[in-house]
């Protein structure tokens, strides 16, 4: 019964992670942040609740479903969201050389 239910955590943490690509592909920062940390309340239950005893065939199909899933989701929200983060560190440090340089030149 225990592994039934890690496989069912392993395909609500699928879910989520689907659901966390459709944020990314909207630019839905807020939404993604909040579905991430939910994800990883999930993940560490998976790391207690994860056993060393044999799944059948048929959950262990449904595990390597989901974690292909995952995988791949994951994938594609690094994909949207790395360009976003570049973008966002080089405005920052732009932000960080105009006030370093400014306090140069006012003194």
């Amino acid at each position: 019964m225990e592994q039934q239910n890690t496989v069912v955590l392993y395909e609500s943490v699928a879910g989520i992670m689907h659901r966390m690509l459709d944020a990314a592909k909207q630019q839905e920062w807020d939404a993604l942040a909040e579905m991430e940390s939910h994800c990883a309340q999930m993940v560490q239950m998976i790391k207690v609740m994860e056993t060393a005893s044999s799944l059948t065939e048929e959950e262990l199909a449904r595990k390597l479903s989901s974690v292909k899933s995952i995988l791949a989701n994951d994938r594609e929200i690094r994909n949207i969201v790395s360009p976003w983060m570049a973008k966002l560190n080089a405005m920052m440090h732009s932000n960080q050389m105009e006030q370093k340089l400014s306090q140069a030149y006012q003194h």
